[in-house]
């Protein structure tokens, strides 16, 4: 008894650890891997109907904050998991122990189902998720009254129906203690409402996994076992015109108060047409075999008519009770409300008309789709459908009375006895008509050959034109996902960057500033930079009608940064394409300083021009991630200045140090020499004078008296000089170590008399460089 129980358990939390294990590996770093051990229990526990519980507690500056959440979802695939292991598990142990009476059936089963709701509980309890940090406690269980009662119900009903279905069991009149036979008209809705639902399920699935590769990539699809079976639950409600959406009082919290929802009208319209083609042709296949499982199930209208539409609407009700999300909870008394999100609660209502459309099929066009199918594969299909009824295979509707004649013909030759003649009355079936009688073939409306041609040929024509809308539908949805997604803009535009692209990466998204600022955008200065963005990858996608957020983590240079895009739609390109346009990104600039005395700057080796205006002042360059080296051109003759470099980083407005790029100018050796030339021939010239006071000379002496004569000027220490760049920019000539010069004289004073004195001299003057002539010009103050 025990032993189902026991590997029920084992194999769903070895499923559970699969899944827990991919969906971390689905998760960008840092991965959860703590979750790994203890996530498989709380998953098997919400499967069987387990509310999950989080609590969370903080403290902080003498302040404790607590808090609960409660949430109830049921993940299908731990819920499908635990029940059929259950029931596959009894199964096998009924055979081999078989139950004398189906009292013990039960009694067995119940005991397994209370086994296994303790056992849960107990683990889901012990195996609480658990996370503390800083101050921080947050834990989460699924262990829970509504865990033991749902799964002491779910899995007794699993372990008595996987017992009652014994060979043996079915022998018995009643296996499960009581009658369970269905009423023929309500037993062939609910294989066609199970049949159709599998269907569409797939049909939705494949749809989930091509969107969800290709907008967040192959490796999403690795959590793929934990949210794709409730997404295509939800996906089906949507794919029949249904609503998805979500409100409550926590929306308010969240920012909104208007409950949000999504619906198939509001995608793009070649979906809204694939997916109603699809609807149809399901809703046609669906009635044509109901038409036929019913041929040896007779029923009346009223009961057939209740039996497929109840049988519909109950796939509704599991859609909106499985395919919804109820959350509730507080926190420190700052936050409380509830919310919920899943199918509208009208969604039972469209499943009922579902099947509404499905027995008006069976009933009035059903027999026009069988008449036109070859013989031959109506009787196969409605052999399959005898298999459900359990009645003896009428003839054929195809087949001749001949045939019949000839089998009877062959059975008197063999056996040697005559068999009576048989003669059977033809009826006319009408499309309006009901199931026929039992034991008959499904009633297939005649059709003249030429009629059944032209149907023949339209249905293939047909089924080649609604073959093409798939493949276009996922070529197109492949194409917008890829090609023309959101992300695709971005992806372009850190190719662009990655590559030095600044004419593309301009193309895909402009920047606000004017030509004279534009120097560092240049193709030739942008590939010539290092530091450039060497890698990315693009993180998340966000879509909300008309616009998309897209985040990347991008690698500069061994550093990592998040960049976000915003896109915005543009509508259709060759109407069906989506196009998109990459919004202007955050814009990054560089700011730099460039003196007057420099016009021949280079950048990454590029020569660029500055206007008057923008050197002698500091101004922000637009520019992309990367490093770009600033020097003076090597035709410069007079004037040189050490390498600077300024890098900008990705995800921020400016890299390197806080004052940007400065170039700090200084004359080069020629200059030097040149105007050393030219300061000592302006000194020997100052020196040769024979005043007192040459004009515009340092050796310049005060002497207001007397009438001097025989000045002679004698230079005792020559000053030292150099060639340097003031604070604005300015070429001057200034004395490091201040020289000195005697003068000797006579004057007039009562007599002629000798005199003589000292005077220091400085050499202060600016350097005029025009093209390749440089001047010193004295300049007479502090003379």
């Amino acid at each position: 008894m025990l032993v189902p129980v026991a590997i029920t358990l084992v194999a769903s939390y070895a499923l559970g650890l699969l899944t827990t294990i991919l969906t971390v590996l689905s998760i960008d770093e840092p991965r959860p891997w703590s979750l790994v051990a203890s996530l498989p229990l709380q998953l098997m526990g919400a499967g069987l109907f387990g509310t999950i519980t989080g609590s969370v507690s903080a403290g902080a500056m003498g302040l404790s904050i607590s808090g609960s959440v409660f949430v109830f979802v049921v993940p299908l695939l731990f819920l499908l998991v635990q029940a059929g292991a259950l029931a596959v598990t009894s199964h096998v142990a009924e055979r081999r122990v078989p139950s004398d009476t189906a009292s013990v059936r039960w009694i067995t089963a119940l005991a397994q189902g209370l086994v296994y709701s303790l056992l849960i509980t107990i683990l889901t309890l012990v195996g609480s998720i658990a996370y503390s940090a800083e101050g921080t406690t947050f834990s989460v269980t699924t262990a829970s009254f509504s865990l033991i009662a749902g799964a002491l119900v779910i899995m007794t009903l699993s372990a008595v129906i996987g017992r009652a279905t014994t060979p043996s069991a079915r022998l018995e009149a009643k296996p499960f203690g009581v009658t369970l036979r269905l009423p023929a008209s309500l037993s062939s809705a609910l294989w066609i409402a199970c049949g159709y639902t599998v269907v569409a399920s797939v049909i939705v699935g494949i749809a989930l996994i091509i969107g969800v590769s290709v907008q967040s990539g192959p490796r999403a699809l690795l959590s793929a076992p934990l949210w794709l079976p409730t997404a295509a639950v939800d996906a089906l409600a949507v794919m029949h015109f249904g609503q998805l959406s979500a409100g409550g009082s926590l929306m308010q919290t969240m920012g909104t108060s208007t409950p949000s929802s999504i619906w198939i009208g509001s995608a793009d319209a070649w979906v809204v047409i694939i997916d109603i083609v699809l609807v149809i042709a399901l809703i046609a296949t669906s009635g044509t075999l109901l038409r036929i499982l019913r041929a040896s199930r007779p029923a009346k209208p009223v009961a057939a008519w209740s039996s497929t539409i109840g049988a519909f609407a109950f796939v509704g009700l599991l859609i909106s009770m499985f395919g919804s999300v109820a959350a509730s909870g507080s926190v420190g008394g700052f936050v409380s409300g509830s919310i919920t999100a899943g199918p509208a609660p009208y969604t039972v209502l469209l499943f009922a008309a579902l099947g509404a459309l499905v027995e008006v099929v069976s009933r009035y066009v059903a027999g026009y789709v069988l008449g036109v199918l070859p013989a031959s594969l109506v009787a196969r299909l409605n052999g399959l459908a005898l298999r459900f009824g359990g009645s003896t295979p009428p003839p054929s509707p195809a087949q001749p009375a001949t045939a019949a004649a000839a089998a009877t013909s062959a059975a008197t030759a063999a056996t040697g006895v005559g068999a009576p003649s048989v003669v059977e009355p033809v009826a006319s079936p009408t499309p309006d008509a009901g199931p026929p009688a039992s034991g008959s073939a499904p009633a297939a409306t005649p059709l003249d050959p030429r009629t059944k041609k032209r149907i023949v040929i339209g249905s293939i024509v047909a089924g080649g034109v609604i073959v093409v809308a798939v493949l276009a539908s996922v070529g197109l949805s492949i194409a917008n996902g890829v090609v023309n997604a959101p992300q695709a803009k971005v992806t372009e535009y850190l190719d662009a960057l990655k590559d030095g692209n600044a004419s593309r990466a301009l193309e895909l998204s402009d920047v606000d500033a004017p030509n004279s600022e534009r120097v560092l955008l240049t193709d030739k200065i942008f590939a010539a930079a290092a530091e450039r963005i060497t890698s990315y990858d693009i993180t998340s996608v966000t879509t909300s009608g008309d616009s998309a957020t897209v985040t990347a983590e991008v690698d500069q240079d061994g550093s990592k940064a998040t960049m976000q895009f915003s896109v915005l739609s543009r509508g259709k390109q060759w109407v069906f394409f989506d196009d998109w346009k990459l919004s202007r990104p955050d814009q990054t600039s560089l700011p730099v300083y460039i003196p007057d005395t420099l016009d021949q700057v280079e950048v990454n080796g590029v020569p660029i021009e500055l206007s008057a205006e923008q050197r002698g002042t500091v101004v922000n360059l637009p520019a992309f991630p990367g490093r770009y080296d600033f020097s003076i051109s090597k035709s410069s003759k007079w004037i040189t200045a050490e390498p600077r470099s300024g890098t900008v980083m990705a995800g921020g407005p400016v890299g390197g140090t806080s004052d940007g790029v400065e170039l700090e100018p200084k004359a080069t050796p020629s200059l030097s020499e040149e105007i050393s030339k030219q300061v000592d021939a302006y000194l020997a010239e100052c020196i040769a004078s024979t005043s007192l006071e040459p004009d515009n000379c340092p050796n310049d002496l005060y002497y207001s008296y007397g009438n001097p004569t025989n000045v002679v000027w004698t230079l005792t220490e020559a000053p030292v000089y150099e060639v340097g760049i003031d604070y604005e920019g300015t070429l001057q000539v200034t004395t490091t170590k201040t020289g000195s010069a005697s003068v000797t004289y006579t004057y007039t004073s009562g007599g002629v008399r000798d005199g003589s004195n000292k005077s220091s001299i400085r050499v202060n003057g600016d350097v005029k460089i025009d093209g390749d002539k440089a001047t010193f010009v004295p300049n007479s103050r502090g003379y």
